[in-house]
């Protein structure tokens, strides 16, 4: 199937600003609801110096909540998102620095650290760095706390522990993202073929057809229905059918000039999408298309293609339009039955 780099581009860049928006938001709610259900612990302690500094840091918390719900992520650099799991890292080694002795109270707040480091970054250089500094500020107590006696210990043991974690949630987002690629790639493609399918032809054909009216330039749909593949079908069965539309859609793929889109709406109809192509190159294209596919067998003969023509924006502005142009184009070149239906393609 030929590249859409522009279209694909695009289309990257808007899922990338919707999972930054996504998860901005749900750092904010993590600073915020953290900040929220430590604030009645905080009275318990019964040491007011204590318990006035875990205070200020829940307020911290709170407030860095608020912003991240504020930012428009969409429009934020993805540089900046590396400030959050830091932010969080340093708050979470605040709060257990605020309670001194009873810092381990707080220290399991890591473990959102590190759920939210492996659920929000893609590259594992990224997480590994950002876990690293979470190791690092776990086993800080043992430096600044030397009166908490089990700070050695519960370093030793919850450190890994956290890591895994990291490493588990990471492993479990690349699961469903490959998932989800994989259910978004056969959405769009013709599963018999591997060519795109109505769904993408849509999409193309409203995309180029946009591009090409602000630019002024015309653009080709070519129709294309296979002559006597039922008789394929009916004399060597649809596992033969079946292979000769997968030879159809790699010779129409070896044939079409790479910034070409080839689409496979059903059947035995296939369609090109030829931007910025005049009538007479879009003729030329589907002489060399009915060339190439004569290289193939249908039941003892020499594959054939009806193929209709429709040119934007001489025979229609929408694709509907188009299709419905080139569709008739191609029933009429059908009923003719020329031997050479190309040459009965409409001439300006």
């Amino acid at each position: 199937m030929p590249r859409i780099a522009d279209q694909g581009f695009m289309e990257a860049a808007q899922d990338a600003a919707q999972r930054r928006a996504i998860t901005g938001r749900l750092a904010g709610l993590l600073f915020a609801v953290g900040a929220i259900v430590s604030a009645p612990a905080n009275e318990l302690f019964t040491d007011p110096g204590v318990g006035q500094a875990a205070r200020w840091v829940d307020l911290l918390a709170f407030v860095s909540g608020i912003v991240c719900l504020s930012i428009p992520w969409r429009r934020v650099g993805e540089r900046w998102f590396h400030l959050l799991p830091i932010v969080g890292t340093i708050e979470v080694a605040l709060s257990v620095w605020s309670v001194q002795t009873h810092g381990g109270i707080y220290a399991w707040y890591y473990v959102l650290v590190a759920v939210f480091t492996a659920y929000a970054f893609e590259n594992r250089r990224h997480i590994a760095s950002h876990m690293g500094f979470v190791a690092v500020a776990f086993a800080a107590p043992i430096v600044y706390l030397p009166s908490a006696s089990n700070a050695p210990i519960r370093t030793v043991v919850a450190v890994p522990v956290i890591l895994a974690v990291a490493g588990v949630v990471a492993y479990l987002r690349e699961g469903l993202e490959e998932g989800k690629a994989l259910l978004a790639q056969q959405a769009r493609t013709d599963a018999l073929t591997g060519v795109a399918n109505m769904r993408v032809r849509d999409e193309r054909l409203e995309y180029e057809l946009a591009r090409h009216r602000r630019a002024g330039r015309e653009l080709a749909l070519l129709v294309l229905d296979l002559d006597r593949f039922k008789d394929v079908n009916d004399t060597l069965g649809h596992p033969a059918g079946d292979r000769l539309l997968r030879d159809v859609a790699a010779v129409l793929s070896a044939t079409v000039r790479s910034g070409d889109t080839i689409a496979r709406p059903g059947g035995d109809e296939f369609c090109v999408i030829a931007p910025e192509t005049s009538r007479g190159e879009a003729q030329r294209l589907a002489e060399r298309i009915e060339i190439a596919l004569s290289t193939l067998d249908a039941a003892g003969h020499p594959l054939c293609a009806s193929i209709g023509l429709a040119l934007f924006p001489h025979d229609g502005n929408t694709p509907e339009e188009l299709i419905d142009r080139a569709d008739f184009d191609q029933r009429m070149v059908k009923q003719a039955g020329s031997a050479d239906p190309v040459r009965r393609l409409h001439a300006v």
